[in-house]
């Protein structure tokens, strides 16, 4: 049995992928141009307030569409380092 799949309006995706990018941008001008895949600031105590107001998965699907756009450099793999 298929269950159905959670799904974000094209409005919320753009809000979630706003407040994504300001994110990280955030972060990476507070660690010294380090980057951060937008997930791994969820639950830390450095999750910018911005981010806030999403869910997990409003979160990821954000971060998805902002790879595919080419904004943001995909989740590296386990065992590459940049």
């Amino acid at each position: 049995m298929n269950t159905p799949r959670e799904q974000i309006t094209p409005e919320r995706l753009v809000e979630a992928a706003v407040a994504v990018l300001k994110a990280v941008e955030e972060y990476s001008a507070e660690h010294a141009g380090k980057k951060i895949y937008p997930t791994d600031l969820l639950g830390s105590p450095e999750q910018p307030r911005i981010m806030c107001d999403f869910t997990r998965f409003e979160v990821e699907e954000a971060a998805s569409f902002l790879v595919r756009m080419g904004y943001i450099d995909p989740r590296p793999r386990a065992g590459k380092t940049r």
